[in-house]
C-alpha cells in the first residue's frame, strides 16, 4: 500500500484529490497539510511514500516546502500539482528536486498514474506540462550536450526509456537486461550529463532530441 500525504492549502482540492486517490487499492491518504510549512512536520509524523502537492500555498509555496524537504537527505519524492500559469513556480520546483509535475484538472486515472509512478521511484511528466517544464529546466540550468558524447550506447538505451516515463522494471524488459544492470547505467547518466534526479534526466533527454 503506498502512503500519501497531500498539501494544498484549498480544503476543497485536498477533498478532491482525496475521492480520486482513496478508492484505488494501491492508495491510502495518510495525511493532509493545509500549508507548505507543515510538510517536514507531516513526513516526519507519518513517513509517506509521495507528497502530492500544490506550488502556490499562501506561507510556504510547494518549491521551498519541495526544497526543504530534499535538503533533509533521503525522503519521499514529491509530486508536484501544477496549472498553465505557474512557470516560474514550476522553474522553482524543478530546480527543488521535484519529481513529477501533473495539471490539478488533469483526469483522475492521470493523477493516480503518476502518484503511483513517483511513489515507485519513476518521475512523470504530464505530456501538457513538459513543454513548460523544458523551458524551465533551460532557465535552471544550460546543459552540457559535450557530454551526451561521453554516454555509451546502452546508457543512451537507458536514457531514452527513462525518458518515456517507463520504470526501470519496464526499461530492463525493453532491453532485455536485469534491473540492477539499469539502475547502474543510470546512476552513470546521471553522473556523466551533472544532472540532480530522474526528473532532470528525462527532461534533459526531451531538451536533446533524445525522444
Amino acid at each position: 500500500m503506498i502512503k500519501v500525504l497531500l498539501v494544498d492549502d484549498q480544503p476543497l482540492a485536498r477533498a478532491g484529490l482525496r475521492r480520486i486517490l482513496e478508492p484505488q487499492d494501491s492508495l491510502t491518504v495518510v495525511g493532509e497539510c493545509a500549508d507548505g510549512d507543515e510538510v517536514l512536520a507531516a513526513v516526519d509524523r507519518l513517513s509517506p511514500d509521495v507528497v502530492v502537492m500544490d506550488v502556490r500555498m499562501r506561507r510556504v509555496s510547494g518549491a521551498e516546502a519541495t526544497r526543504l524537504l530534499r535538503a533533509r537527505g533521503p525522503g519521499p519524492p514529491v509530486l508536484v500539482l501544477t496549472t498553465f500559469d505557474d512557470d516560474e513556480t514550476v522553474a522553482a520546483a524543478l530546480g527543488a528536486g521535484a519529481a513529477g509535475f501533473v495539471l490539478k484538472d488533469a483526469p483522475g486515472e492521470d493523477i493516480v498514474r503518476a502518484t503511483t509512478t513517483v511513489a515507485r521511484g519513476s518521475s512523470w511528466l504530464d505530456p501538457q506540462v513538459v513543454g513548460r517544464v523544458l523551458a524551465a529546466y533551460r532557465r535552471i540550468r544550460s546543459p552540457d550536450r559535450t557530454a551526451l558524447a561521453a554516454l555509451t550506447p546502452r546508457e543512451r538505451d537507458v536514457l531514452r526509456q527513462v525518458a518515456t516515463g517507463a520504470t526501470n522494471t519496464e526499461t530492463a524488459a525493453a532491453l532485455n537486461v536485469s534491473e540492477a544492470t539499469v539502475k547502474s547505467h543510470l546512476g552513470h547518466v546521471l553522473t556523466k550529463l551533472n544532472l540532480r534526479d530522474r526528473a532532470a534526466a528525462i527532461v534533459f533527454a526531451h531538451h536533446n532530441g533524445l525522444v
